[in-house]
């Protein structure tokens, strides 16, 4: 008989990892991953899989295995309060440290001038310099999705940008790099188990302005060159994570930008150590 799985489909969980112990989603992110969950049920989950949450009842997942789209210390809670057994996730400790842009900085920067800072004086250096090609600078706070604690400044910061800057980089340091015009994603999602890393297929992912995820679909032959570069960012990214005794789902997030007429492709703009919204189309349910 196969495995049943109860899962937590805790969306917000880079927020989770940004609070630390002890978060509460407000009203209206619990509301919008509510909304993600759905679409993200059929994409990942097996049809004798169910969903758990904060309201479920008391034992009601009794003789499933639990799992989560992030083992947040939340997460892992709801599972044993409905009774699954939740499967051998990383600490809290380590999931923050792979989760944050320091690490996936630490992998190695792939936009020139970008930079993860965390002192003002840095971020006030880089901010002075042309951002070209982009227009301005986006900050990107050290824990983050979907576009959220994200700020594109130009190179005189406002009072309002430099509050921005100075709250994130007290929390954790900021990412920051030159805000570039998008004309196509990328997500090529693996899995990290034993040491080993093992990759999908690529996807093509369509995003809002916000950075919001909309769809994502298998890329029909993708050029070489392209498909390549990702791979490779995907098998160092994995790598990393693995060195960090990380185990579990992961993806790169990639992207094209317009560079003074050409196009560029940034074979790793992310590192997400969990499950993400493609990762049953692009690796498959688990």
């Amino acid at each position: 008989m196969a495995a049943r799985y109860a899962w937590v489909l805790n969306l917000d969980a880079d927020l989770e990892l940004a609070h630390g112990e002890g978060y509460t989603p407000k009203a209206n992110v619990a509301r919008a991953t509510a909304a993600f969950a759905e679409q993200l049920r059929e994409l990942l989950l097996s049809p004798d899989d169910v969903v758990v949450d904060t309201n479920s009842r008391e034992g009601s997942a009794r003789g499933f295995i639990g799992r989560a789209f992030c083992p947040t210390p939340r997460a892992i809670a709801t599972l044993v309060r409905v009774g699954a057994e939740p499967e051998a996730h990383p600490s809290f400790e380590l999931l923050r440290r792979v989760a944050s842009r320091a690490f996936a900085a630490s992998v190695g920067q792939t936009m020139p001038k970008a930079a993860f800072v965390k002192t003002l004086a840095e971020a006030r250096e880089i901010l002075r310099a042309d951002p070209s090609p982009g227009s301005g600078w986006r900050i990107k706070r050290a824990w983050g999705m979907a576009g959220r604690g994200h700020r594109v400044v130009d190179r005189d910061p406002r009072d309002e940008d430099v509050a921005f800057l100075s709250k994130w980089i007290d929390e954790a340091g900021v990412q920051i790099e030159p805000n570039v015009r998008v004309v196509q994603e990328w997500a090529l999602h693996g899995l990290v188990a034993n040491g080993d890393v093992k990759l999908g297929a690529l996807t093509e992912q369509t995003t809002d302005a916000s950075g919001a995820w909309i769809a994502t679909k298998l890329v029909q032959n993708a050029p070489s060159e392209i498909a390549g570069a990702i791979a490779h960012e995907a098998e160092r990214a994995g790598r990393a994570l693995a060195n960090a005794r990380y185990f579990g789902p992961f993806n790169v997030d990639a992207f094209a930008y317009e560079d003074d007429g050409r196009v560029v492709v940034r074979a790793r703009s992310e590192i997400n150590a969990r499950y993400s919204m493609g990762f049953g189309v692009g690796f498959g349910r688990m």
